[in-house]
């Protein structure tokens, strides 16, 4: 029993002694671990003189790390961890290496496979002589390396070139994303992350800090020395300080950046943002600034496009293609100040803008007017649209304009709203062609009759006939041919054509005949000699080409655009002709008339905000009521008149809708409509031959719209045959 008792402690002992030597071996670790996948627990330490882990066959591995990975006294090239192979390592513990020069924590190498970095914890290097790395990328592609919140990765006291994320010579890097910290500090050339010879970074995202300090020469938050093409978007702290010449962002001279979004800090000793080559965008909602300098450095580079909301940024030398300043209040806006200015740009206001009408001062400094190239356009804003425009206040000081361009608009679509001045607008020469259309009215439906007839009831008039319409001012010149029939003793019938050939409108509208006035009637007399009852009917159609100006008000703009607008008219008359004697003729007359207007809607043309402008539809039932006379001077003269009341039993005219600035309101075309009109007409009859006749009439009428009238002259000679 005794001897069992002293076998069972032996054995105790022994098993006790192998767990704690196996232990030991494994914190102490000097063999390196080769392919394969790797855990190390809270704790734990593994350790070398050099690699301590390297992947270079099979794969893809994984390298789950809670405790220390260390790689201790390493004269040089070597690093913690060596990956040659698709590996995805994930570090919530230390991974660290200590050494004299070109040392790095994680080495990705000659590795076109899938790889990974998340970091919890801390992965850094720490080397007296050149080149300390925390993550070095050569030659291989990384999908996504992402230090946390709570994640540092950094190089210490190295002696030149320290960068905690290196991207060298083939490296591709799809993301690197920062939340926690990566810092490199050093005698010189420090840079927090690099892409150099031709690695490249596709997207870059940091909310929380990179730095680079050194005790000289350049030390570089993030630096782009190659054609990187990076799209680069920081909420948190970019910077570079110490040395000579130490900026938050450089870019080289074969470097380029596709975008740099700032909202957070972009800070250097010198440059806040250096650029010797190209980025395309930066958009600036934060802070760029350089301590001993300027917040962006482009005396040897370009930018495309540059957005900014701070109130003090300042530029040295090219200035962007294109310069955007954002709005957030009346005091909250994007002010830059340029020296030595090279070249000429763009100016305009950000689509997330929020403007007032008004004037914000200062938003440029720097420059003269050979600087700016267009420097105006429009703005929507909360259904409103506005007009910008840059302004040189004083100096090289520009100012940027705010106008209500939705006010102004309305102002040149209808000129009798409240605070417009009362300029001729679009809707008085809308109104006009509306007005114009009447010339297929009923007075001249009338006065285009040949009634008088040859051996054979043929009867041609060739005439012409002028007209002129007051408020504004216009004038119609055209020719007029009319064809009569006599059919039998009580019926006769004819047609017409009315060609304009000249229109002498407003400086706002220009018109053209596209269809001449052309119409047919018929007439039936109770008696062959005219006397007693007379019924005639009646048609005309015409359309004419428009091109209608929208004068510039206020802001706004002056733009045109083409429709169309066509008439149709119908006519029944019933008048008595009565003879008072052989020279006297009184004719009481009523007519009833049906008139349809139309006029195509239309967008403008050539400009930066057109309107469009909708379909109008007019059209009504009219009364005219009146008397005509008729006196014979003598066998070779006859005098003629009419005066007449127009009346409208029924209008409909649709509202003018314009679209494409927002605000504007409808127009009702009713509220200058007159729907009583009076006409009156004189004429004279001379007899040249017995089957020719000089005819000359002059009419006075007043028209439907805006209270125009017309008055008009017409002349014909009339041949019986």
């Amino acid at each position: 029993m005794v001897q069992f008792v002293s076998n069972l402690k032996i054995k105790i002992i022994t098993l006790f002694l192998i767990i704690n030597l196996f232990g030991f071996a494994y914190s102490c670790y000097s063999e390196q671990l080769l392919n394969q996948d790797v855990d190390i627990s809270s704790g734990s330490t593994v350790s070398h003189s050099t690699q301590v882990i390297q992947q270079l066959t099979g794969g893809p591995y994984t390298i789950d790390n809670e405790g220390t990975i260390e790689a201790s006294n390493i004269t040089s090239h070597a690093e913690a961890i060596l990956l040659e192979v698709g590996t995805s390592v994930d570090n919530s513990g230390l991974i660290t290496t200590n050494g004299s020069a070109n040392i790095n924590g994680i080495n990705f190498e000659n590795n076109s496979e899938t790889n990974s970095v998340t970091n919890s914890g801390t992965i850094q290097s720490n080397t007296t002589g050149n080149y300390g790395g925390g993550i070095i990328i050569n030659e291989s592609s990384v999908s996504e390396i992402v230090n946390t919140s709570t994640g540092t990765i950094r190089v210490i006291d190295s002696l030149v070139n320290s960068a905690p994320i290196r991207v060298n010579a083939g490296g591709l890097v799809n993301k690197i994303e920062n939340n926690g910290t990566i810092s490199a500090t050093g005698s010189k050339h420090s840079r927090g992350i690099i892409s150099i010879n031709t690695g490249i970074i596709n997207q870059l995202v940091n909310t929380g800090t990179i730095s680079a300090q050194g005790g000289s020469n350049s030390n570089h938050g993030i630096a782009i020395w190659n054609n990187s093409g990076t799209n680069l978007t920081n909420s948190g702290s970019i910077s570079g300080t110490g040395g000579t010449s130490s900026y938050g962002i450089r870019v080289g001279s074969e470097g380029n950046i596709s975008s740099i979004t700032n909202s957070g800090t972009i800070t250097g000793g010198t440059y806040g943002i250096a650029n010797s080559n190209n980025i395309t965008n930066i958009i600036n909602t934060g802070t760029i600034t350089g301590s001993a300098g300027y917040g962006i450095h482009n005396n040897e580079g370009s930018i495309t496009n540059l957005t900014n909301s701070q109130n003090n940024l300042t530029l040295l030398g090219n200035l962007p293609t294109n310069y955007y300043i954002k709005v957030n209040s009346t005091t909250s806006y994007g002010k830059i100040t340029i020296t030595n200015p090279n070249g000429s740009m763009n100016v305009g206001v950000t689509d997330d803008s929020t403007l007032s009408v008004g004037t914000y001062s200062a938003v440029i400094n720097g420059l003269s007017a050979e600087n700016i190239s267009n420097s105006s356009g429009t703005f929507i804003d909360n259904n409103n649209h506005y007009k910008y425009s840059i302004n040189n206040s004083t100096g090289t000081q520009w100012d940027l304009i705010i106008d209500d361009l939705t006010s102004d608009t309305q102002c040149s679509v209808d000129s009798n709203n409240p605070g417009c001045s009362k300029t001729k607008c679009i809707t008085t020469s809308i109104e006009t062609t509306l007005n114009t259309l009447a010339n297929g009215n009923f007075a001249h439906m009338n006065t285009y009759d040949c009634n008088t007839f040859g051996r054979d009831g043929n009867c041609i008039s060739i005439g012409g006939r002028y007209i002129s319409i007051n408020d504004p001012k216009s004038e119609t010149s055209g020719i007029v041919l009319v064809y009569g029939k006599k059919h039998s003793q009580n019926f006769r019938w004819g047609g017409f054509i009315h060609y304009n050939i000249n229109y002498n409108t407003s400086s706002n509208l220009t018109l053209s005949d596209k269809v001449p006035l052309i119409g047919f009637y018929g007439v039936w007399n109770e008696n062959e000699d005219k006397s007693g009852l007379q019924f005639k009917i009646g048609n005309s159609y015409q359309a004419i080409n428009a091109t209608i100006i929208r004068p510039q008000a206020g802001a706004s703009e002056k733009a045109k655009g083409e429709t169309k607008i066509t008439a149709n008219k119908f006519i029944l008359e019933l008048r008595d002709n009565i003879f008072l004697s052989d020279i006297t003729t009184v004719s009481p007359y009523l007519a009833m008339r049906y008139s349809e207007k139309y006029q195509k809607g239309y967008t403008e043309k050539n400009v930066d905000l057109p309107l469009t402008f909708n379909k109008i539809f007019d059209n009504s039932w009219s009364v005219i009521g009146g008397l005509k006379y008729n006196f014979k001077i003598n066998q070779k003269y006859r005098f003629d008149g009419t005066f007449g009341i127009e009346h409208d039993i029924s209008h409909n005219v649709s509202k003018l809708s314009p679209n494409g600035v927002s605000g504007i309101t409808t127009v009702d075309l009713t509220k200058n409509h007159r729907s009583t009109r009076y006409i009156v007409s004189f004429g004279l009859d001379n007899m040249i031959t017995k089957n020719q006749i000089l005819r000359l009439k002059v009419q006075y009428e007043e028209l439907p719209y805006q209270g125009m009238n017309e008055s008009n002259i017409y002349a014909t000679y009339n041949f019986l045959f």
